[in-house]
């Protein structure tokens, strides 16, 4: 099957850019493409950290959310080069 990444962030860390950070630091190690990813198609912000990191939509879905407890639509994302976004040179956590 196709190689997909999948992330949750506590909402606590939402908009510090920890999700970008820890995909930039996997996506570097990770040579194999093409990557996959899904997001909700009002999560926003997954979306962004996703084109962040170079992915790009490449279709839509719908599947089960564990999160919401239902079906949900989904932009499908992927990632074709190995060029990443920029890469972060250190990672801080937030407490």
């Amino acid at each position: 099957g196709d190689l997909e990444v999948t992330y949750w962030i506590g909402k606590t860390y939402w908009g510090r850019g920890v999700a970008t950070k820890a995909l930039s630091l996997f996506l570097a190690e990770q040579n194999t493409r093409p990557i996959f990813a899904r997001a909700a198609h009002d999560n926003s912000g997954s979306i962004r950290v996703l084109e962040k990191c170079g992915f790009v939509i490449a279709g839509h879905d719908s599947a089960y959310a564990n999160a919401r407890g239902q079906d949900v639509d989904e932009v499908i994302m992927e990632l074709t080069s190995r060029k990443i976004g920029r890469r972060p040179t250190r990672i801080r956590l937030y407490r």
